[in-house]
């Protein structure tokens, strides 16, 4: 015998070995296929939430242009009519 020739109880546990860290990297691949996924769903939640946000925003700002108009309406009538209603309620 040669010194290249590994006994068979030696190759025995470099397939052991072998097989576990094939394994080993089968369950690494699936964990990282199903972190890419809840991370794809977490961009997905994100995008939702930008969207809404910006929706809010949206309707805030609608909300402020509207309250300021009916405050200046109500400015401009009681400029036109304050007297009379103050004459009417005699302040």
């Amino acid at each position: 015998m040669t010194d290249s020739i590994l006994p068979s109880g030696e190759i025995l546990e470099l397939i052991k070995g072998q097989a576990r860290l094939e394994t080993k990297l089968d369950q690494f691949f699936s964990a990282q296929m199903t972190m890419k996924t809840e991370i794809d769903g977490v961009k997905t939640d994100i995008g939702a939430v930008k969207a809404d946000l910006a929706e809010i925003k949206s309707q805030r700002s609608a909300a402020i242009a509207y309250f300021s108009a009916i405050t200046t309406a109500a400015g401009v009538a009681w400029i036109l009519v304050g007297e009379k209603v103050k004459k009417i309620f005699g302040i």
